[in-house]
Formats: structure tokens, C-alpha cells, sequence
């Protein structure tokens, strides 16, 4: 994003024009964003209007795109707010007792359901088929160009491409068909273009909803990617098709048909909270009118700038073979193989000794014993000649046998060619110091190695599933709060949603904000008795019997991320608490929203000269206390019953 080109506006219009960014984390994203959803539909103002027909712009990324896809699916289709809370509820809690996971391995294990040529027959895709089948009901992309009359709103659902490491933006214009821009969806070097295949339009509306969902959604570590085309392909949606309608550029950025495999991944591993792809939105609304700009950009997330402090894993020295090293463990190997060499030498000579006895009693006997001795030991040696042919056999046919053989006599050279060759991963090391490993790992006991390998692993993961989410999260947040170009170009524009705010574990870091926010920053000419006098009943408000909201929003907090809720979290009513969560922290967050402009403007009114960055007119003043008022009700009954607005459902 420009620096030069990123400018303040006054506020105008409050709440007209709502932005959301839901961000990922699984269930539990889903769960708080459709919590949040379900609390603007109840702000209303007016006596007509609610808050969520004000969103116009919404992106997403993982667990926060199932609330934003199914709610606009919903929204074109002309389907009311209670249904999408019904679909998503319902279908997160698992029908006919039945979990998303057990119905995901039953797809996964139906062997009717693929096909050769099709979609791989693997994990995301399994999850992407229940997404079309029990979520989207086989919805198509297409549904977000769909005509709302008196209602425009645009979705960007967010991927990550294995082509240049970009976001990959499935996003549309809000608009009907005939407006769609070239390059909407995509990114500049990977998008959907009609100057190869003029039929690439109507090729993105075909596109399922449940594979679209699945390449937003399908995080590093817990799935393989979900590959374009193949696995985006159906009856009559075949690779050719998806290849002619998307245009891929070269490393010297001229364009062709697409004629590769793109891997899709979460579109967390670029912007976890979807928000880049809204400041980005009310930048363009922006370039061509200054008021055309969104009112309010609302992040709606689930994670948080916090990690938990890294414990490396103990060493366990339970067991003999956790005692050993490798020097001694293929020593033994060494041996047992020779051994087994050794024992099918033996066994083939003694086999055909006692076959040779049992020849010569047949023949030469004269007395009966003698001959049934004879018969008694000819069936077990030609047996044990037989299994000795057999393995011999298929010891050296064998690619298993052949290449132990080799690896025990392979020079330590030929072993690093080998991992070189193998593993493409280390090949950028030297010889020298991958031999060097392999000799300080000989006398390394595996127990020891175990913890390191547990060390690598959970290290890897971190850095990749925590610290890289986390430090792309900070960078955009420091551009959104205008500390990372130095302009806060979203003052008065923005409500930061978060599950944890209310949870006891930031209540010592919820106040501190609050005095950063509504007295640090306040200019020294303001602070007068009266703005401290509203401070101390403001701050009373916001804080003073909160304690059922602390413990609900705690459990909230501590829900790890799944993309199922199993039966232990059905008993114990977890999407319940996180519902909740979403619905009394939006209250709260948008009420101090509301404290913030006001607060500003009575600065404003106390410092004659300057130019007042809020500027409402009379009916917008109404609206704003409107709003405020309502707030504030709700806020005194969240405060004495935390699920005072939650249903299990609507209808």
C-alpha cells in the first residue's frame, strides 16, 4: 500500500457503511463472527434499520469464511439473517449425531465417491464436498453477482497461492454480472481473465462454494493443499475448462492461459484477519470519492498478539531401545541380516540332507518302518526347500532387501548423495556438513534424538502455524493504526473486535488501553474537569460489573481452533460461549466505539480553530445517539445475564 497515496477523511456518516474483516481460527471463528453478525442484526436504529444491512464489504479467511459465505450466498439469494444463524449453527453442531469429522471419513472411505481423473482423494477434499453437500447446498460463485435491489455488498474470501506466496482473492464487486472487472479475483500474477477464454466469466460463477471454502480454509500442517484445477473439477467442469479461464503470468510479467497446477492453502498464512483485503477495498472506494470511503472497519478475530512461552520436550529415557544409539542399532540391524543370511544357508543345507535321507529309505528299504520313516521326512524338507526358494527369491527381486544390502555396506559419501538426491530439502547444505552430522548423530542415544526430532518439529510448526501469522498480523495492524507509515489514516473508522478483550486474562491490559485511549492521548488543553468527570463515569460503565462476562469470555479465549465440534464440546455447550462471546463483545466494543466519538467531539467543541475530523450533520447526531443509547441498554443486560441474547436457533 502507497504511503503517498494514503490520506485522513472526516467522518461523516456513522455506521452507513460497515466493513468487516472476520479472521481465521477454525469452529471457533466461525462461531464468534456469526456472534457478532447476529448482535448488529438486533442494533437497530430508526425503528427500521439494523447494523448488519450497513456491512457492505466483507473478507474473510478461514474459519471467518464460513460466516462471511454463507451469509452473502444468503443475503443474494434474498434469504433473511435467521436463516444463515440456523445453517451455520446446525451445521457446526453436527446433524443426525453425527460430527463434521464423521462425516468427512465416511466421504473419505466411500469409494464410489471417486473417481480416476477427478478430484484427489484426499483429506481437504473430503472436507470440501461436505462444505458443498451439507453447507452451501452445492451453491456456485456465480450467487455473489446476484441482483439484491436496495442492497450492495461485496466479498473477498481469502487463499494463499504456491506460485509467487501471494493472498489469492476470491472477490467480487457486489455488482450484477455485466461489471465484473478483470482481475478481480486472483491476484496480479495469478486471476481470472476473458482475454484467453471469453467464456472465463461464466467459468468463475461454476465454481463451487465448497471448494472455494475449502482453499480458505485448509491450514499448513493439517492438510495438503487443494490443487487448481483438478481439484476443482465436477461433471461437466473439467480441467481444460478451469485451465482456459484463468491467466498466469511469467517471471517477466507476460501473461498466458494457465497451463500449471496452483496450490491453494489458508488464506491466514497471508492475512490472517482478512483486514489487508478491507483497507484495500476503502482505498479503491476511496481514489475515486473521498466520501465514497467506509464509515467503519470492524475486525472480528479470534487470535491474539500473544503465544505461549515455548517448553522444549524432555528427553525420555523409558525403554531399551531409547538407551541405544545408531552406531549399535545398525550394528544390530547388521547382524540380523547377516543372521538371516546365515539361518537360510543352514536351513537349505539341512533341508536337503534330510530330503537325501528321505530318498534313500524310499528306494533302498525293504521293511515298512523304514519307508514310512522315509515319507515322514520328505514332505517337511521339501517344504523348507520350497520357503527357502521363495525368499531367496524374493530377497533379491526385493527393493527392500537391496537396499538395506546397500545401505550397509554404503560409504558415508553415498549416503549424502543419497539424502541430496532424496530429500531436496538439505541439498543446499555441503558434504562436509552433513557428513559432519552424521558423525556427531552415531553415538547420539535415540532417546535423545527423539527430543530433538519432537524439538524441530513443534519449532517448525510454531514458526510457520504462530510467529509468521503473528508478525504479518502486526505489520498490517501497524499499518491500520498508522504507526507503521507514521499516518493514522483510519482514526475515528475502526472497532478492533477481539475474543479475548473481556476474557480475565486481559483485564489488567483491557484497562490499560482504556486510559491509553481515552486520557494519555487527549490533548493537555482538553483535559479539563469536565471531560475528568465523564472519564470517571465512562470508565464505570465500561468496567464495573463485569465478572459473568469475564468467566463466559475466558472460556471463549481458551477454545483451541477445530473444524468440528465433537460431543464433549456439544455437553459442554462451547459455540454456545463463544456465540455469546461474540454477541457481548461487540456491545462492548462498539459502545466504547460510540464513548470515543463522543469524547472527541466535546474536545472538539472545547478547542475553537481546529477542524473537527467528525462532522455530523442533525439527523446524523440522531443516529449516533440512537445507537449509543441502544448500546448502553444492551450493555447493563449483558452485564447481568451474558446469553440474554443468544438462541439455539431462530425458527
Amino acid at each position: 500500500m502507497d504511503k503517498d497515496s494514503l490520506y485522513a477523511a472526516p467522518l461523516k456518516t456513522p455506521f452507513k457503511k460497515i466493513a468487516m474483516a472476520l479472521s481465521g481460527g477454525g469452529f471457533r471463528a466461525a462461531s464468534y463472527s456469526i456472534g457478532v453478525m447476529s448482535y448488529l442484526h438486533q442494533v437497530k436504529y430508526l425503528d427500521e434499520k439494523n447494523l448488519l444491512d450497513n456491512v457492505q464489504f466483507i473478507s474473510s479467511a478461514s474459519g471467518g469464511s464460513f460466516a462471511s459465505m454463507l451469509y452473502v450466498a444468503y443475503i443474494k439469494k434474498g434469504l433473511a439473517f435467521e436463516d444463515v444463524y440456523d445453517k451455520i449453527t446446525g451445521f457446526m453442531a453436527g446433524g443426525a449425531g453425527q460430527s463434521l469429522l464423521q462425516n468427512v471419513a465416511a466421504e473419505l472411505n466411500d469409494d464410489s465417491r471417486w473417481i480416476e481423473g477427478g478430484k484427489s482423494r484426499n483429506l481437504i477434499n473430503a472436507f470440501s464436498r461436505i462444505y458443498d453437500r451439507d453447507l452451501f447446498g452445492e451453491e456456485v460463485f456465480g450467487v455473489y453477482w446476484n441482483d439484491t435491489p436496495g442492497r450492495t455488498i461485496e466479498i473477498c474470501i481469502n487463499a494463499t497461492e504456491f506460485y509467487r506466496g501471494l493472498s489469492f482473492r476470491w472477490q467480487t464487486d457486489g455488482e450484477p454480472f455485466g461489471t465484473w472487472e478483470t482481475g478481480k479475483t486472483g491476484n496480479q500474477y495469478i486471476y481470472f481473465d476473458k482475454q484467453f477464454n471469453k467464456d472465463g466469466f461464466e467459468t468463475l460463477q461454476r465454481i463451487k462454494l465448497g471448494d472455494i471454502m475449502a482453499s480458505s480454509s485448509c491450514f499448513p500442517g493439517g492438510f495438503e493443499p487443494i490443487v487448481y484445477p483438478r481439484d476443482f473439477t465436477y461433471p461437466k467442469m473439467t480441467e481444460e475448462i478451469l485451465c482456459g479461464a484463468m491467466t498466469i503470468t511469467d517471471y517477466d510479467n507476460k501473461p498466458r492461459q494457465l497451463d500449471t497446477s496452483i496450490g491453494l492453502m489458508d488464506g491466514g498464512v497471508d492475512d490472517n484477519q482478512g483486514l489487508y483485503s478491507a483497507m484495500l477495498a476503502d482505498k479503491r472506494k476511496r481514489s475515486k470519492n473521498d466520501a465514497d470511503g467506509f464509515d467503519l472497519i470492524m475486525v472480528v478475530d479470534v487470535s491474539s498478539y500473544f503465544m505461549d512461552p515455548y517448553v522444549p520436550p524432555p528427553t525420555v529415557t523409558k525403554g531399551s531401545m531409547r538407551k541405544q544409539n545408531l552406531t549399535q542399532s545398525i550394528n544390530d540391524l547388521h547382524k540380523t541380516f547377516n543372521g538371516l543370511q546365515k539361518t537360510l544357508k543352514r536351513t537349505t543345507f539341512i533341508s536337503a540332507a534330510v530330503l537325501a535321507i528321505a530318498v534313500l529309505l524310499l528306494i533302498f528299504s525293504n521293511t515298512r518302518p523304514l519307508m514310512n520313516l522315509g515319507y515322514l521326512l520328505l514332505s517337511p524338507s521339501i517344504l523348507a526347500l520350497v520357503i527357502v526358494a521363495f525368499i531367496t527369491g524374493y530377497k533379491a527381486g526385493n527393493p527392500m532387501f537391496s537396499w538395506l544390502s546397500r545401505a550397509f555396506t554404503a560409504k558415508p559419501q553415498e549416503v549424502v548423495a543419497y539424502l541430496k538426491e532424496e530429500a531436496p530439502s538439505v541439498a543446499g547444505f555441503s558434504d562436509k556438513f552433513i557428513l559432519s552430522l552424521m558423525k556427531a548423530f552415531e553415538g547420539a542415544r535415540f532417546g535423545v534424538l527423539e527430543q530433538m526430532l519432537k524439538a524441530r518439529l513443534g519449532s517448525v510448526l510454531s514458526m510457520v502455524m504462530d510467529i509468521n501469522l503473528k508478525q504479518t498480523r502486526r505489520l498490517i495492524f501497524d499499518t491500520f493504526y498508522g504507526t507503521f507509515y507514521g499516518k493514522d489514516i483510519w482514526q475515528h473508522r475502526r472497532v478492533f473486535d477481539v475474543i479475548y478483550e473481556l476474557s480475565q486474562f486481559n483485564t489488567v491490559g483491557r484497562a490499560r488501553s482504556f486510559e491509553d485511549k481515552f486520557w494519555e492521548k487527549v490533548p493537555d488543553a482538553a483535559k479539563t474537569d469536565a471531560l475528568k468527570d465523564w472519564l470517571t463515569n465512562t470508565r464505570k460503565l465500561l468496567f464495573d460489573g463485569c465478572q459473568k462476562l469475564n468467566a463466559v469470555a475466558e472460556e471463549a479465549r481458551t477454545m483451541g481452533t477445530t473444524l468440528w465440534y465433537d460431543v464433549n464440546d456439544n455437553n459442554s455447550q462451547r459455540m454456545k460461549k463463544v456465540i455469546a462471546c461474540g454477541q457481548f463483545t461487540t456491545c462492548a466494543k462498539l459502545l466504547e466505539y460510540t464513548l470515543e466519538l463522543e469524547m472527541k467531539m466535546m474536545i472538539d467543541a472545547s478547542m475553537p480553530g481546529t477542524i473537527p475530523t467528525i462532522q455530523f450533520t442533525q439527523e446524523d447526531v440522531d443516529v449516533f445517539k440512537n445507537v449509543k443509547a441502544q448500546l448502553e441498554r444492551d450493555w447493563e443486560a449483558f452485564k447481568k445475564e451474558p446469553y440474554c441474547m443468544y438462541k439455539p436457533s431462530y425458527r
